[in-house]
């Protein structure tokens, strides 16, 4: 695969984040009176198509590997098998708990509970309606395997000046605002890593570095989490992380606005049951990003047709 598909993307996303910060400005304007967001976020043909309601459902995502994913899945299943329009939008973490708890989005699937999001749940959880985990994951710095554990094994070690100077004192990030490089720039603190420097980029300019590194055979350290691709792609581990500045094992939460269930309750109904096996998720992961993520999840779609019944219909 080219090494320049990463950079590209990098573009595509970044100017996607800018359209979706300004739409959602001009809808919050707007109050009651909704319109269409650009064309270039929406999942499927013309949402003017009848269905449960005529105002598409608006779904906002982040540039991450399985959020993508996972939201243009739903988007899809939603279109298609509830006829209800949809359209996805691309915006800043944060900007979508507010967003959502204002009414400008109806659905986000990314919140990460407990605690990667905890301080952003904790300003809106009254405000919205909780439709619980959809799959697990962990976040947190990760070498190569061929990183010898023998010499690196916690985040702890990287306070010894002779190892952080193996991976030139550098530790890969992704988008400034995230929940892990926040969690990133605390864990510095916490384990008194002074000589360490955090380098935020997109989430794709990581995987690059990442690939680069491992091309090279470089030791690197990244932020990072699982589900990814990479995790399919390369071998790499986790640093041990014992004072628990990244938590433990998170679940991916999907969550609405308040009146979402009384709304569109067939909607809210397909995602009470909407849940995707972790080992699924690694392979349709790395599958997107070896094609594309419209054709990893028609594919999966159409390779498990009794999961997408019971999504979408409650039968077994």
């Amino acid at each position: 695969m080219s090494m320049l598909k990463p950079w590209k993307r990098r573009s595509v996303l970044l100017a996607g984040i800018a359209l979706a910060g300004a739409s959602l400005h001009n809808i919050a304007q707007q109050g009651n009176s909704r319109r269409r967001l650009n064309p270039s976020h929406q999942s499927g043909s013309d949402a003017t198509t009848g269905g449960a309601h005529d105002r598409p459902l608006r779904i906002g995502w982040s540039p991450w590997a399985d959020a993508e994913v996972v939201s243009l899945m739903a988007a899809t299943l939603i279109k298609e098998a509830l006829n209800q329009p949809v359209e996805r939008v691309m915006a800043d973490i944060g900007i979508q708990y507010q967003s959502l708890a204002r009414g400008d989005l109806d659905l986000m699937l990314m919140a990460w509970l407990p605690g990667t999001h905890r301080d952003y749940w904790a300003r809106v959880r009254d405000q919205v309606r909780d439709f619980g985990p959809m799959y697990t994951g962990r976040l947190g710095l990760v070498v190569p395997e061929y990183v010898p554990e023998t010499d690196l094994f916690s985040i702890a070690q990287l306070s010894e000046p002779e190892i952080a100077a193996r991976f030139d004192n550098r530790i890969q990030g992704i988008d400034p605002g995230s929940a892990l490089n926040q969690a990133t720039l605390q864990a510095l603190k916490t384990y008194s890593l002074e000589s360490m420097q955090l380098v935020a980029a997109s989430s794709a300019v990581m995987a690059a570095v990442v690939a680069q590194a491992i091309a090279d055979q470089r030791w690197l350290i990244a932020t990072s989490w699982t589900p990814h691709w990479m995790f399919a792609r390369y071998q790499l581990r986790f640093l041990a992380d014992p004072q628990r500045v990244f938590g433990g094992t998170e679940q991916i939460h999907a969550i609405g606005r308040s009146e979402l269930d009384t709304t569109v309750p067939a909607v809210a109904a397909f995602l009470n049951r909407f849940h995707l096996p972790r080992t699924d998720l690694d392979g349709l992961l790395l599958q997107a990003e070896q094609s594309t993520a419209q054709t990893a999840v028609t594919a999966y779609l159409e390779q498990n047709p009794a999961r997408v019944r019971y999504w979408t219909t409650g039968l077994i």
